[in-house]
């Protein structure tokens, strides 16, 4: 899957009220991105943020054995998200 292709399911997820923990669940265990800067990015280019708004999901992995959890991931970039469907 190229990055376009990417965008536009991260886009999609986000109109359809998926979390962001999905999403990256998404780019790990679908798509087997394992390079947090590539995550980070993903994400920077689909929702139009700064890579500094993002560097939370540095701090998450899907197994839990980051120092942020879902509800935490959650809590920091869903407002980004709602801001990105609202404009």
């Amino acid at each position: 899957m190229d990055k376009q292709q990417i965008i536009q399911q991260l886009q999609s997820m986000a109109k359809d009220g998926k979390k962001p923990s999905e999403m990256l669940r998404y780019l790990v265990l679908d798509l087997g991105e394992e390079q947090q800067l590539e995550l980070m990015l993903s994400f920077t280019d689909a929702f139009d943020v700064k890579l500094g708004e993002v560097t939370a999901i540095g701090g998450w992995w899907h197994d839990d054995s980051a120092e942020l959890n879902d509800a935490d991931i959650d809590a920091y970039i869903s407002p980004l998200l709602e801001n990105w469907i609202s404009s």
